[in-house]
């Protein structure tokens, strides 16, 4: 981090800092913390470990007069694929957003195996709509969104009744969520979708759905982007 900030701020550089494991780092904490004989925190850890993260991912962005900037992506393992635990729920708490990662994508071979439902930006909604990306980026977007959530509540229920027992509005949302993991997240590493080829995409899977069932988008943007019948 001092490279990156001299790199940055000395050299007007824009540079980006991928840190990993933080998870190993708080463990190691965790150790020196105990071998001091300091009073522990939760699970463990010592108190001031929101503290002694935040000192380090803080150091992330612009200063003043300064042409550089500093841009870090801290990696960190979740134990026990725990979003709650100590370390990732601090993590949350500092960063301006989380991409969380499935072991159940991957296992279906979806790549990334991006969780979008535990997924987050605190950025997004500064940096897209008119005059940036494109007017109806937040709402279809937020409209995929809830289709998907809707659609991992119905293959619980399949699970457990079987699709024989869905109803067609059901199965449509199904459906919107196989289409979301294999067309939208899945992607080759080569692959460089432009931001109008990837809200035409979302239109794509959001046109799955009957008319009525779009809630979350404004009447002038499906009258002009909605593909279904």
């Amino acid at each position: 981090l001092t490279v990156a900030e001299y790199l940055a701020f000395d050299l007007g550089m824009h540079v980006l800092v991928v840190m990993t494991d933080m998870t190993n780092y708080a463990e190691a904490l965790r150790e020196i913390s105990a071998a001091r004989e300091e009073v522990p925190g939760r699970k463990g850890y010592p108190g001031y470990l929101y503290t002694d993260l935040s000192t380090i991912y803080e150091r992330a962005g612009k200063l003043n007069g300064r042409k550089g900037s500093v841009t870090q992506v801290p990696i960190l393992s979740m134990p026990s694929d725990d979003i709650t635990h100590l370390i990732p729920d601090l993590t949350g708490y500092i960063t301006e957003g989380q991409i969380v990662v499935g072991r159940d994508l991957f296992r279906q071979g979806v790549y990334p195996p991006i969780n979008i439902l535990m997924s987050l930006s605190r950025l997004m909604k500064d940096g897209i709509g008119e005059g940036s990306t494109r007017a109806d980026h937040a709402e279809v977007a937020n409209q995929v969104y809830d289709a998907y959530s809707r659609s991992q509540e119905v293959r619980a229920l399949a699970g457990i009744v079987g699709k024989a027992g869905l109803t067609e509005i059901d199965l449509k949302y199904m459906d919107v969520g196989d289409t979301f993991e294999k067309e939208f997240l899945t992607q080759a590493t080569d692959e460089n979708r432009t931001i109008e080829e990837t809200l035409d995409l979302l239109w794509k899977i959001v046109s799955k759905l009957p008319k009525n069932e779009i809630t979350k988008i404004k009447d002038k943007f499906v009258d002009q982007y909605y593909k279904g019948e």
